[in-house]
C-alpha cells in the first residue's frame, strides 16, 4: 500500500464514520419526529431528485476548480443538515430544505470521493486495492452505526452531530497529502457521448446494483415500526450485517479477479435475503441480518471490480458524471413509482427487488445481442 492509498483509507475511514453516525437512522429520525412514511419517502424522493439536478453541476465543477474545494463545499451542506436535525419542523419545507442540503452534501462528497478511489486504484490490482478500501469502510460504519444509535437512544441528537461535524471536518485534511501526477485533462463533459460508448449491459447493471440503496433505506424505518421501536435494535443488526462484511471481503475478495459471474448468483441471494427480513421475526432477524452482510458484500464486490475495471477506459469525469447520472434517475424513477403507487413498506422493499432482478434480466439480455453483433460483424 503506497502513501496516496493510506492518506486515502484514513480520510474513508473518519469520513465514513462521521456520516454513519448519523445517516443509517436518518429515516427513522423523520418518522420518530413525526413525519409519516409516505412523507418520509416524499422526502428520500426529493434527495434524488436534487442529486440528479446537481450531478452535472459538481462534476463540472471538480473539473474546473478542484475536487478537494468541491469536498468542503459538502462539509458546509452536510453541517447545515446537521443542525436542522436538531430542529425538526413537521412541515413539507422543512423536508424540501433538508433533501436539498443532503442531496448537495452527498453529491460533493461522493463525486469528490470516486474520483480520489479511481485516482488510487492500481490497474494491475484492483480487487486487492478495492477489498482493503472496502473493509477501511466497514469497520468504520460498524463502530459509527452502532455509537451512534448509544447516543441516540441514551444521549442526545444534539452531541451525536456535534461529535459527527467535528469527525467530518477532521477527515478532509487528509486529502491534502495525496499527491497525484499532474494529468492536463482538455476533453470535454460529454454525458450521453460517453454513456453511447458503454455497452447497455454495464448500464443496466449499473442501475440493478444502485437500487440496493433504496432497500436499505426503508428497512431501518421497517425495524423500528414492526420489530423494535429502537435505535439501538438498528445499529445492533447494523452492526452484525457489517461484521459478516468485513468477513466475506477478507476471505472473498480477491477472487474477483478469477470469476466474473458471482454477481448472478449474489443478487438473488440479495433479493432473497431482504425478503426474509421483512417476515421473520424479533429474534431470527438477527441471523437473517448476517447473511445480509454476507450476499451484500459478495454482490458489491462483484459488480465493483467490473466498474472499476471499465472506469479505466473512460476519462475521469464523464466516468463519474455517467455514474452518478444512472444511479440516480434509476432512483428516481423507482422511489417515484412507489410514492405514487405503493402504501405498505414491505411491498417498497418487494417492488424495489423486482426492479434489481429486472435489471439483471436486461443485462443478460443485452450481453446476448452484443456478443449475436460481435459475431455477426
Amino acid at each position: 500500500m503506497d502513501s496516496n492509498q493510506k492518506k486515502f483509507n484514513m480520510y474513508v475511514f473518519f469520513s465514513t464514520f462521521a456520516r454513519n453516525l448519523i445517516e443509517v437512522f436518518l429515516g427513522t429520525i423523520l418518522y420518530k419526529a413525526g413525519f409519516s412514511v409516505h412523507e418520509v419517502i416524499l422526502y428520500y424522493l426529493m434527495m434524488h431528485v436534487f442529486s440528479l439536478l446537481l450531478a452535472y453541476p459538481c462534476v463540472k465543477f471538480s473539473k474546473m476548480f478542484s475536487n478537494k474545494i468541491l469536498s468542503f463545499i459538502g462539509i458546509g451542506a452536510f453541517i447545515v443538515q446537521q443542525v436542522l436535525l436538531n430542529t425538526i419542523v413537521v412541515e413539507i419545507w422543512y423536508l424540501i430544505i433538508l433533501s436539498f442540503l443532503y442531496a448537495l452534501y452527498r453529491r460533493c462528497y461522493w463525486v469528490a470521493r470516486r474520483y480520489y478511489n479511481l485516482k488510487v486504484i492500481k490497474k494491475d490490482n484492483i480487487a486487492s486495492n478495492y477489498s482493503i478500501i472496502s473493509i477501511v469502510n466497514q469497520i468504520s460504519v460498524i463502530v459509527a452505526a452502532y455509537f451512534g444509535s448509544l447516543l441516540l437512544e441514551f444521549v442526545s441528537i444534539k452531541m451525536l452531530t456535534i461529535i459527527s461535524i467535528s469527525i467530518f471536518i477532521c477527515s478532509v485534511f487528509s486529502l491534502y497529502g495525496l499527491k497525484f501526477q499532474y494529468e492536463k485533462n482538455n476533453e470535454k463533459i460529454d454525458l450521453l457521448g460517453t454513456i453511447k460508448q458503454i455497452p447497455k449491459s454495464t448500464l443496466y447493471l449499473f442501475g440493478s446494483y444502485e437500487l440496493l440503496t433504496v432497500v436499505k433505506f426503508f428497512i431501518p424505518i421497517y425495524i423500528y415500526i414492526y420489530i423494535q421501536d429502537s435505535y439501538h435494535t438498528i445499529g445492533l443488526l447494523t452492526l452484525i450485517s457489517n461484521v459478516a462484511t468485513i468477513i466475506i471481503t477478507y476471505l472473498y475478495g480477491k477472487k474477483i479477479n478469477k470469476d466474473k459471474n458471482y454477481y448472478k448468483g449474489a443478487l438473488v441471494l440479495v433479493a432473497l435475503v431482504f425478503i426474509a427480513k421483512v417476515n421473520v421475526g424479533a429474534k431470527l432477524i438477527f441471523l437473517v441480518s448476517f447473511f445480509e452482510g454476507i450476499f451484500c458484500k459478495m454482490l458489491e464486490l462483484s459488480l465493483n471490480k467490473e466498474f472499476f475495471t471499465l472506469s479505466k477506459k473512460f476519462e475521469y469525469y464523464n466516468y463519474n458524471l455517467v455514474y452518478e447520472f444512472m444511479q440516480n434517475i434509476l432512483r428516481v424513477i423507482v422511489v417515484g413509482l412507489i410514492y405514487f403507487f405503493v402504501f405498505d413498506l414491505k411491498n417498497m422493499v418487494y417492488v424495489t427487488l423486482l426492479f434489481m432482478l429486472f435489471g439483471v434480466f436486461m443485462k443478460f439480455k443485452s450481453v446476448e445481442k452484443e456478443e449475436f453483433e460481435i459475431k455477426e460483424n
